[in-house]
């Protein structure tokens, strides 16, 4: 752990407070916190994002895409395919085509009540589509988060506490994750919202800091905070913009949009 950026200590101060997210149009996708805020039988979301992350080690870009559907008002299920990755270090080989693709399927256990929060769980599957290891380390991971939401009058407030087996790549001894979110969304009008959240996550490598040639993408341990903006254009689509800190010395721009296909 390099240190622990300015925006950081911000974001932890604004997601305290000043978290949101849109419940009619854009739901969870503009935050990575999980939220207990289902889609309605049928619904249909869409979302596209354009990722940009620049370290003193060189810079990453991506384009995830992530489809929401409503399987029942209690279960939904998210698709995440990250359609383009190029990893641009300044020393050493470059990287670019396909990432994993992430499978989520929620499950609502309880609706938000005056006296307490909406509780969901949701089981992720990360498949390994990367095909380079520079890219993903081409194993499969098995997450589960419990999340809670809850709304404060203008403010959406949500968390998470979740457990990762991690896939381990051949002679890597690695540890599972132990990751938790905080986040919040503050509805300023009733088409423009602002958001928060601070993420942490310990590291899959025993020392802390992965090294292996053969699977550098294994996950060291972070602290994530992010600020950002959203602004609903029309009935169902939702612009937004991001911008994220961490205490390794990386910022993440992340311009996207969230559409309402149903």
């Amino acid at each position: 752990m390099r240190r622990l950026p300015s925006f950081f200590l911000l974001a932890v101060l604004v997601a305290g407070g000043t978290l949101v997210v849109s419940p009619s149009c854009a739901r969870g996708q503009v935050l990575e916190t999980e939220t207990a805020r289902l889609l309605s039988a049928g619904g249909l979301n869409l979302a596209n994002t354009f990722e940009f992350q620049r370290s003193s080690e060189g810079t990453e870009t991506a384009i995830p895409l992530a489809f929401e559907w409503g399987i029942t008002n209690r279960l939904e299920l998210l698709v995440e395919p990250v359609v383009y990755t190029a990893v641009r270090p300044k020393v050493g080989p470059r990287a670019s085509g396909v990432g994993d693709l992430e499978i989520t399927l929620t499950v609502g256990l309880r609706r938000e009540t005056p006296g307490g929060p909406a509780l969901a769980f949701a089981g992720e599957v990360k498949v390994p589509t990367a095909r380079n290891v520079l890219i993903g380390t081409g194993q499969t991971d098995v997450a589960g988060y419990l999340i809670a939401s809850k709304r404060f009058g203008r403010w959406d407030v949500h968390a998470n506490v979740g457990y990762t087996v991690v896939g381990r790549p051949a002679g890597l001894a690695l540890d599972n994750i132990l990751n938790g979110a905080v986040a919040a969304v503050f509805y300023m009008t009733p088409h423009t919202e602002f958001f928060s959240e601070v993420l942490a996550s310990t590291s899959a490598a025993p020392t802390g800091v992965p090294e292996s040639p053969t699977a550098p993408e294994v996950a060291a341990g972070e602290i994530v905070g992010t600020f950002g903006v959203a602004h609903q254009v029309f009935g169902n689509l939702l612009l937004a913009a991001s911008v994220s800190d961490d205490n390794r010395g990386a910022v993440l721009f992340r311009p996207g949009l969230v559409l309402r296909l149903r």
